[in-house]
């Protein structure tokens, strides 16, 4: 099993490498081999291959073990990304800003993370999209649908029931089921799936990397971000979208959470509360830094949280761990 971890899985031979990965769809039931692929991003990189799980797409994430969490810069913050943010924490009396950003993530330790299938993009928890020629739901909410297709509006959220959208031309309907985290985290064991870990998250995100961002200790104000767009670069990918060294799509929008199993279980943003907050870049998008916790939610708001745990802002991937 050692040839799946990530310091001897770099040194394979490429013939070894490929012959290894299409081992993985043979001992996997439903698993499709679709192809090689390499992914290079911030400096890292990671040969793999992109399978067919279930309808959706999945990556081999070689294990490692590795420190994870932050307590003190790599590098420190250069000129523009110190003046934005104590231009920001200043508006709030913040006068430590390593300190207070250092009170919102995770603790430093080391850890062996195994090696696993993850699933490429994210998934909505709770909304399921109404098949085509649903009439049933269509006539329910027919006058919702009506005010919704003559209006400019992208897309319409109705207590949290129904929610729709357009696509081509054609408007899009989702319907809501309530899910608690208990039941969500059991249903994706019946499936023969599991939530990544805390530890397992950050893995995923930043692949053991030592700044606040997976990209660095400093912002890369040059980046096309979802919430500080640029009009004349409209229509471009948004950069924290694109592949990560593992091929994965994580951790891009502080508006969504990703759903994860432990005691901190929501990761990757704060839905929006910072941006909202009328931060700048740096802070608007620190919830997207690898070890950031969601950690302002009290006791209560918590149990709340979990007893529904999906809505516009809660989204998961699936993992398979790969056992000896």
């Amino acid at each position: 099993m050692n040839e799946l971890y990530r310091e001897t899985y770099a040194k394979l031979p490429e013939r070894e490498r490929q012959a290894l990965l299409v081992s993985l769809a043979e001992r996997h039931p439903g698993l499709e081999l679709k192809r090689f692929a390499r992914f290079d991003r911030f400096g890292r990189g990671t040969d793999t291959a992109i399978y067919s799980l279930d309808g959706s797409e999945f990556v081999f994430v070689p294990g490692d073990t590795v420190k994870l969490g932050w307590d003190s810069f790599a590098d420190g913050f250069d000129e523009a990304t110190k003046q934005d943010v104590d231009e920001t924490l200043g508006e709030f009396d913040i006068e430590d800003g390593e300190a207070w950003i250092g009170s919102l993530m995770s603790p430093v330790r080391t850890v062996t993370v195994p090696p696993m299938l993850a699933e490429r993009k994210l998934r909505e928890v709770g909304w399921t999209k109404a098949p085509p020629g649903d009439a049933a739901t269509a006539e329910r909410w027919k006058a919702q649908i009506d005010i919704f297709e003559n209006s400019s509006t992208s897309r319409l959220t109705i207590d949290k029931r129904l929610r729709l959208d357009r696509s081509e031309g054609a408007t899009v309907l989702s319907t809501y089921a309530p899910v608690s985290y208990a039941e969500w985290l059991q249903s994706l064991q019946t499936q023969g799936f599991s939530a990544p870990t805390e530890d397992e998250w950050e893995y995923l995100c930043g692949g053991g990397s030592r700044t606040l961002w997976r990209f660095g200790d400093s912002f890369d104000y040059d980046m096309h971000l979802k919430h500080f767009q640029a009009p004349e670069r409209k229509g471009e990918p948004y950069d924290l979208e694109l592949p990560n060294e593992f091929g994965l799509h994580i951790a891009y929008d502080p508006y969504q959470y990703e759903v994860v199993d432990g005691a901190c279980f929501l990761k990757g943003g704060d839905g929006g509360s910072l941006i909202c907050g009328g931060t700048g870049m740096a802070i608007g998008y620190l919830p997207t830094a690898t070890y950031y916790r969601q950690s302002y939610m009290g006791e209560a708001a918590e149990a709340d949280y979990k007893a529904d745990i999906g809505g516009d802002y809660t989204f998961y991937r699936r993992i398979v761990r790969i056992r000896d």
